[in-house]
């Protein structure tokens, strides 16, 4: 269900701050406020004082991972009296030159190999390597930017990954088309599934390329929308390496340094059984999730 266009008083706000006629705007829905994409800049105005106290803890984090050497958007403007904060929008390849359900996709070369085929070995491209490294590097540096008790003292909370319903996610892959040796799989990892590995590091939590950009050799250049960073354990900031395949998760992890893989297969386990709960029946995605859980379940749980 599409959500209802902004109010006079959302409008009101954001013309005040941004010299873009509204017109030239791309206005959005995000969760609990808008958001209003110009050519070089997005504006972000939050419904409440709740939203707007989050944007700031955004913008900490976001300057802690500049200081890092991390391409993350520099905040150009606070404006607390219209409730509105302004933020550099990043250029370069974006998630839909990068997606990998389509037919083609850089990453790979030739057609694009099916999500078995992306576990069984499938070869990458030259962009790819370099893209799966630089997603590696990227996640280490995230990591080592923020520890856990600056960001606890700065007001960042767990993230949500935790929160999955892991006995209502196996009921919905039950329900679904998946083999029958995935939803066994899933059945025989759920006690694994359950036990979660302690919080031990500030992470993006969103890792996927629709919140990328990277340059035309596959370096990332950008890292933005950190609307679920928080405490989390390290591994699940990888959790979306394996639906890239095999090769680009072993590039991705040496890249990233050590790290425990069965909690990275985890956390990947975890990821395909919350798309099922999102992207239910009757939904764009239903079906190519169904696939992508049934080739982790069999390949990985």
């Amino acid at each position: 269900m599409r959500s209802a266009p902004p109010t006079d008083d959302v409008l009101a706000r954001i013309r005040a701050v941004l010299d873009t006629p509204l017109e030239a705007l791309e206005l959005s829905r995000r969760e609990a406020g808008w958001i209003a994409l110009a050519a070089d800049r997005v504006a972000f105005a939050p419904d409440d004082d709740r939203g707007w106290q989050r944007l700031q803890r955004e913008a900490w984090l976001l300057a802690r991972w500049r200081a890092a050497a991390i391409p993350a958007p520099r905040v150009l403007l606070d404006a607390p009296s219209h409730r509105v904060q302004v933020r550099e929008r990043l250029g370069g390849l974006s998630g839909h030159d990068l997606h990998t359900e389509a037919d083609h996709s850089p990453l790979f070369t030739g057609t694009l190999p099916d999500v078995h085929a992306r576990l069984d070995d499938a070869p990458l491209s030259a962009f790819g390597e370099t893209l799966a490294a630089s997603y590696g590097e990227l996640a280490a540096r995230i990591r080592r930017a923020v520890t856990v008790a600056d960001a606890r003292a700065a007001g960042l909370d767990r993230t949500s990954r935790g929160t999955l319903d892991v006995d209502a996610a196996i009921a919905r892959l039950d329900a679904s088309t998946a083999s029958p040796a995935a939803k066994r799989a899933a059945h025989a990892a759920r006690d694994w599934l359950v036990a979660l590995p302690p919080p031990d590091a500030v992470i993006h939590a969103d890792l996927h390329f629709f919140n990328l950009c990277a340059a035309p050799d596959g370096t990332i250049s950008g890292v933005f929308d950190v609307g679920d960073a928080g405490i989390d354990s390290a591994a699940t900031e990888l959790m979306y390496v394996h639906s890239l395949g095999s090769r680009f998760a072993r590039i991705a992890m040496a890249a990233y340094g050590p790290i425990d893989l069965d909690q990275v297969r985890q956390a990947h386990l975890r990821t395909a059984l919350d798309h099922l709960i999102w992207h239910g029946p009757g939904t764009p995605r239903h079906a190519s999730i169904v696939a992508w859980a049934t080739a982790a379940f069999e390949r990985l749980a």
